[in-house]
């Protein structure tokens, strides 16, 4: 019988390193795995390895053990990366990746069971079994999504509570940033969607950051000249933002990291979405309390307009009411 045949389950004890470097959306729905797998096995000893940016939220997450940081390029980053996960003994390393290079990690760690799904077929003989069969091994479901799998931390949610006591009870979490700009609402679109919503009395919380995003909340910011918008566009680390998101009602905004962070933190969530939306995406459809609008296609051949220049602001208010009229009464305990 060979180790294909033959793997198991993880044993009480166990330590397992969980593998996941992308962008930052990606991170957490890779994190939301994780925790489905912890919360099947909740005595083994899990460490998520990811990027240095991300280690301050990932640690804060209950269901997460260690955390190790380092990079999947290669030369100096990866052999020191290679060197931390060989140095951790771990019993199982799962690699969530469909890439080569963290299936050279898996090569050399160590690691009697190696779990991974690479797209190259080369690879898939670093592993001994995919991450779909394993979890159907294991007997769960690792892609579900009906209960938050991201949390904030007790400080970073004393800490928002500071920043957010000027703001009326009902709170828009705005997501008005993205990775591309054809992911992104346009300025002008915010601002006509945003300003009945403040004149209804609610607050409203900018979040974005990068010039472009600072620059795109301090235009609405200016615009809506409000006291009950609060611009944090550049202003919060990811475990402040996890905060923030925690004390808002509601969260909309444009596909990217931080939308994420709200479906998968419980709060229910309505996403912007253009013609063609991205594979990170395909999980937030799971989520019971996340709701989507998309863009139409009819000026796709035209050249400098964006797919979501084509959802008016009007369309997007229309979806609002009703996503606030189904989920107010209703509150996700995380």
């Amino acid at each position: 019988m060979n180790r294909k045949e033959r793997i198991g389950t993880p044993k009480p004890g166990d330590r397992v390193l969980w593998i996941y470097f992308r962008a930052f959306g990606d991170v957490l729905e890779s994190l939301a795995d994780a925790c489905n797998f912890k919360r099947r096995f909740p005595e083994i000893h899990l460490t998520f390895l990811t990027y240095p940016l991300y280690a301050e939220l990932v640690r804060a997450q209950p269901y997460i053990d260690d955390v190790l940081t380092g990079y999947k390029r290669f030369f100096k980053e990866w052999r020191e990366t290679d060197r931390k996960i060989r140095a951790g003994r771990y019993q199982w390393l799962i690699n969530n990746h469909v890439r080569g290079k963290t299936s050279l990690f898996a090569l050399f760690s160590q690691a009697e069971y190696r779990i991974g799904s690479p797209s190259f077929f080369l690879f898939k003989f670093f592993h001994h079994m995919s991450v779909e069969r394993f979890s159907q091994v294991c007997d769960v479901n690792i892609r579900d999504r009906s209960l938050p799998s991201i949390f904030a931390a007790e400080e970073d949610r004393h800490t928002a509570l500071k920043l957010l006591a000027g703001l009326p009870e009902r709170r828009l979490f705005a997501v008005i940033g993205a990775s591309k700009v054809e992911k992104m609402w346009p300025a002008e679109r915010w601002i006509e969607f945003l300003r009945p919503i403040v004149n209804d009395g609610w607050g409203v919380v900018l979040n974005g950051h990068g010039p472009i995003e600072e620059a795109i909340g301090q235009e609405i910011e200016n615009a809506l000249a409000s006291e009950n918008v609060l611009n944090l566009a550049g202003a919060l680390d990811f475990r402040k933002m996890s905060g923030v998101v925690h004390h808002c009602t509601l969260a909309l905004g444009n596909d990217t990291g931080p939308l994420h962070l709200a479906a998968l933190s419980g709060v229910p969530t309505m996403g912007l979405f253009n013609h063609s939306p991205p594979d990170a995406a395909m999980n937030l459809p799971n989520i019971p309390w996340f709701r989507e609008l998309r863009a139409e296609d009819r000026e796709r051949e035209k050249k400098n307009v964006q797919p979501l220049e084509n959802l008016p602001a009007d369309a997007v208010n229309k979806a609002f009411d009703s996503f606030a009229a189904e989920f107010l009464p209703k509150v996700f305990e995380i």
